[in-house]
């Protein structure tokens, strides 16, 4: 019976290490799934490689890369063969001296400059769209570091709450040591313990919230069936000297470099040039023959070959329906691409006052949180929990600067987080990274 006890003991000892252990390695996964880190550079590679409408930028750029030789090209030549002169009654090669077998090729050339007009008009519409290309990449940046900021703010507002629950979880054991012994009331133990309660509320919410980042960074990054795993690193603040980057060199480089001005500036020259190709399609086209005629002996002929040739030109006889309308066409499609491109122009400029403003502003408001209100919430709590514990503050007080101190936390972050996307947004204007911009000569 003592040898059965000890069998049992023995064999309950095992199961628990066995729980323990399998417990030990479910937590030793969950941490390193958590403790995983998304890496922002990595991530804004992806999208540009896998987005879709990006993807389809660049094929539309392709597709117009590949028609420019095309529209430089010569129609394909004519190769012809020609039966002349057969009797009808005999269809015989040798009976008359005219009949013979005529072997051609024609070649029809535009006047010249017209195909190089055509050639340079669709040059410059390709680079338009490659100039779309850049502008696309620099708003999928753009895009995914938006997505990536606020997935780390979501984090961030969950790891804010996990340690203000952890706070007051510390301030109720107290409340409750001090309820058991009668010097504080019911009521102050069960507002701390309310508070607690509020607060897991929001972390469930915080949670979810993650779940919503995290979707949306798979949209951008244009994934379908694998999800993101991990957590943003920690966001390192953009250096940013407003006496490098004033609002005046910013708008003289976005104007510079902006790829949307880029885009209008070549359709601009691409509809100067078709207008000049219409005003040439006023000159006449040609055609060149040549041609080889094979010929058999008859009598009194002996049979000897022939060679032609004849070049011919078109006549713009239809011009005031045809040549004219070309013209007024092109003509009217150029002054639109003026227009688009001065008003492409006129809201660069003021999208770059614009965001230039709003990025000093995000840039004074961060300053304020990190260097003024923050170090001050974060003193208030300590010295206010050291006074509640000596009973000189009451739990009402306490809680109020609790609460101040973690929603400081978040709107520091939050101001981080604004900072940081205001200074991708004015990239995408100023057509590269602003760290390329200051101090550079343009």
């Amino acid at each position: 019976m003592v040898t059965t006890f000890y069998k049992k003991q023995f064999v309950f000892i095992i199961q628990i290490l066995a729980v323990g252990i399998g417990l030990s390695l479910s937590l030793y996964a969950s941490e390193n799934s958590t403790a995983k880190k998304l890496k922002l550079k990595d991530l804004i590679q992806e999208a540009l490689e896998n987005n879709l409408e990006g993807q389809a930028v660049k094929q539309e750029a392709l597709s117009q890369k590949a028609q420019i030789g095309p529209m430089g090209a010569y129609e394909d030549p004519m190769l012809a063969f020609e039966a002349k002169d057969y009797p009808v009654n005999t269809l015989s090669p040798n009976q008359f001296g005219m009949t013979g077998n005529e072997v051609s090729v024609t070649q029809r050339v535009p006047f010249p400059g017209k195909l190089t007009k055509l050639r340079s008009a669709t040059r410059k519409e390709y680079e338009s769209k490659e100039s779309a290309v850049h502008q696309k990449e620099l708003q999928i940046t753009t895009d995914v570091k938006r997505v990536y900021y606020e997935l780390f703010l979501a984090y961030k507002k969950h790891d804010i709450l996990g340690e203000q629950k952890n706070l007051l979880k510390q301030l109720v054991a107290v409340a409750r040591s001090k309820y058991s012994v009668g010097k504080i009331p019911q009521a102050e133990l069960l507002g701390f313990q309310i508070e607690q309660g509020k607060i897991l509320g929001e972390i469930l919410e915080s949670e979810k919230e993650i779940k919503t980042k995290n979707a949306a960074l798979n949209y951008v990054l244009g994934r379908k069936e694998t999800w993101v795993q991990g957590k943003p690193e920690d966001i390192i603040k953009t250096p940013f000297e407003r006496l490098k980057l004033n609002q005046g060199n910013a708008l003289d480089k976005a104007l510079q470099k902006n790829f949307n001005l880029k885009s209008a500036q070549f359709m601009l020259e691409s509809a100067a040039d078709k207008s000049t190709y219409a005003k040439l399609t006023y000159l006449p086209d040609f055609e060149l023959m040549g041609g080889y005629t094979f010929r058999q002996p008859s009598p009194g002929d002996p049979g000897t070959d022939f060679v032609s040739a004849k070049i011919g030109a078109t006549i713009p006889l239809w011009f005031l329906s045809k040549q004219s309308e070309l013209v007024k066409s092109a003509s009217a499609e150029k002054a639109k691409a003026e227009a688009m491109l001065q008003e492409e122009r006129v809201r660069l400029i003021q999208e770059v006052r614009t965001h230039y403003a709003e990025l000093i502003q995000a840039q004074q408001s961060l300053d304020l949180y990190e260097n003024g209100i923050l170090p001050l919430a974060r003193q208030a709590v300590v010295a206010g929990k050291s006074s509640y514990l000596t009973g000189r503050l009451e739990y009402i007080s306490l809680l109020s600067l609790i609460n101040s101190r973690f929603q400081t936390e978040y709107a520091t972050n939050q101001a981080l987080v604004n900072y940081e996307t205001k200074i991708s947004e004015l990239e995408v204007l100023l057509g590269g990274s602003i760290e390329e911009k200051q101090g550079e000569k343009p």
